[in-house]
């Protein structure tokens, strides 16, 4: 046996089969494409039902792996293979035999997707962001901050056409190059608006933006619950958002409205909100912001230990699945 037949058998022993059966329930995803699903959502007063916004996160999963059928109506079938591969991205399996390329790509933008895919959080994201009322204004202007896929960003363009903004100016923040481009890519391609790669705790990331006030942040850079705040960059984020824009922010919505974090044993609690800049208000503890626990999050005014968002949410996903991609926290 070569070496070459030798390192194909033995990586043949990773091969694992993907959960059986569909990734979600039969019916459930919404039929039509990506563009069509999103001008259907972002139509005032339309239903925004749960299995919409889980048919809306496959979809865009979709269209950001093959870019090429961005206007395609992808079978549940279709979406369930692709779940499968990126699943067994690692391991392998034989849905990605011979497929080299597509799993270099599930590799390198895995962190991005397995955000968007944990459909019960991402769906539930969603939902709180499209409950928030906006101020009345003449434009709107969003920034999503650590877009990854730029799910978020398509939120935030259905919040605002929902809203009756005709023409809303999007932009994401992304610090890795290859998410980033392929993030603006996409979000380009469907005109919702523009990702750009650069690293959001520096102030000089905010300077050129267009003038005017900000309507919306979404900024989930936040870690699992139980891990210190500086496992991700939300607080320094934060800092350096604030620091930049000040004023402009003074009628803007957040996701998440607020954070919660404490002390180790949790007697020390802080409330982060945009009033304090999300550097903490109430007993502060002995330590910088940055070593404080992670715990909850506020969303559409309701506070949720972090590990719990999308709980209710758990039947969007096929029980053979759920292991493996509700993941995002």
């Amino acid at each position: 046996m070569t070496s070459d037949n030798l390192r194909c058998a033995a990586l043949q022993l990773l091969e694992r089969k993907p959960p059986p059966g569909l990734v979600v329930p039969a019916g459930m995803v919404v039929p039509g494409s990506l563009p069509l699903l999103i001008e259907t959502l972002a139509c005032p007063g339309s239903p925004v039902a749960p299995e919409a916004l889980a048919s809306l996160c496959l979809k865009y999963f979709y269209a950001y792996v093959h870019s090429e059928q961005l206007d395609a109506d992808v079978s549940l079938e279709g979406l369930t293979e692709l779940a499968g591969q990126f699943v067994r991205r690692r391991g392998g399996c034989a849905q990605l035999a011979g497929k080299s390329e597509l799993r270099r790509f599930l590799l390198h933008h895995g962190f991005a997707l397995q955000m968007l895919v944990d459909l019960p959080k991402t769906v539930h994201l969603l939902a709180a962001l499209l409950e928030r009322k906006l101020p009345v204004a003449e434009a709107f202007l969003g920034l999503d901050i650590g877009a990854g896929t730029g799910i978020l960003l398509v939120g935030q363009y259905l919040l605002a056409r929902r809203a009756g903004y005709d023409s809303p100016i999007l932009i994401g923040f992304e610090c890795q190059p290859h998410v980033a481009r392929r993030a603006d890519s996409l979000a380009s391609a469907l005109g919702i608006g523009r990702v750009r790669q650069a690293d959001a705790t520096r102030k000089e990331a905010y300077v050129d933006l267009p003038d005017g006030p900000v309507a919306c942040v979404t900024n989930e850079t936040l870690p699992s619950a139980g891990r210190r705040l500086y496992k991700e960059p939300f607080p320094v984020i934060c800092e350096a958002l604030f620091a930049a824009l000040g004023p402009r922010l003074a009628n803007a919505v957040f996701l998440p409205e607020a954070v919660w974090a404490s002390d180790r044993p949790g007697r020390s609690w802080l409330h982060l909100t945009p009033h304090n800049a999300f550097a903490g208000d109430g007993q502060r503890p002995d330590k910088p912001l940055r070593l404080a626990f992670m715990r909850d999050v506020e969303l559409a005014g309701e506070r949720i230990p972090v590990d719990r968002v999308g709980e209710g949410l758990a039947e969007l996903v096929a029980p053979p699945w759920r292991e493996s991609l509700c993941r995002r926290w």
